[in-house]
């Protein structure tokens, strides 16, 4: 089985036009109210990428299928496969899936020494070692991996957040670890991308095989080593 991850670079532009055959993008009034949560306009129109990514992907359009949330705040189109969305920096990532459990993010990589202050708060005892072994550079840029694990995790099982992050252990030592989490096995992938100073993970069902990643510059397929099955899974 296979996983789709799509990556797209920019953000839209501030138009609310409906989309189309021609592609053109509609915000609803939902949307639009949920956009306006968003504290910054290239966080807003990141948002509304992600759906209009969702939409043309799944074909969504015509008739324009409404975004519903389930329980714990994940949203979906009825019918149709499970998707995920992130976004940072300028660029937004949407993970297709035939099925649950889904999570995808992406991070900006910050020189600041920010991540420093982090670790001893949120990374579990066994990935603090990991890091220790690191130099400072390669120290950053590991904890921001360990980050979009945590973080594709937490969205896969749709917490959201966690009181104490120092609990999960997404086993930064692993190349594809598999871990539990909520009572759900899943499958870590860390996501190599064209754009430098961005950290990217996937969690997914252990089943999956590979990942098929799209961009508007290159395409390629991350596959899992511990499987030979046919893929079905694309980002």
């Amino acid at each position: 089985m296979a996983t789709l991850l799509q990556v797209q670079q920019g953000v839209v532009g501030s138009r609310t036009d409906r989309i189309s055959g021609s592609g053109r993008l509609h915000v609803d009034r939902g949307r639009k109210e949920k956009s306006a949560r968003y504290r910054f306009i290239r966080d807003r129109r990141a948002h509304e990428l992600g759906r209009f990514i969702v939409r043309t992907t799944l074909k969504a359009t015509t008739p324009l299928e409404p975004f519903a949330i389930r329980d714990r705040g994940k949203p979906y189109i009825n019918g149709y496969p499970v998707f995920n969305i992130s976004h940072s920096g300028r660029l937004v990532v949407v993970a297709f899936a035939r099925r649950e459990p889904l999570g995808v993010d992406i991070e900006l990589i910050r020189s600041d020494n920010q991540s420093a202050d982090l670790i001893a708060a949120v990374c579990h005892p066994a990935e603090r070692r990991a890091l220790a072994r690191c130099s400072e550079q390669e120290r950053n840029e590991m904890f921001y991996r360990c980050w979009t694990r945590k973080e594709a995790v937490l969205k896969a099982t749709g917490e959201g957040l966690r009181d104490d992050l120092r609990s999960l252990d997404v086993k930064l030592s692993q190349h594809q670890p598999t871990i539990t989490s909520e009572a759900l096995s899943m499958a870590l992938f860390d996501v190599p991308l064209r754009w430098k100073g961005y950290s990217c993970a996937l969690a997914v069902d252990p089943s999956v095989t590979a990942i098929d990643v799209l961009s508007p510059f290159h395409s390629y397929q991350l596959t899992c080593l511990e499987h030979v099955h046919d893929t079905e899974h694309v980002i």
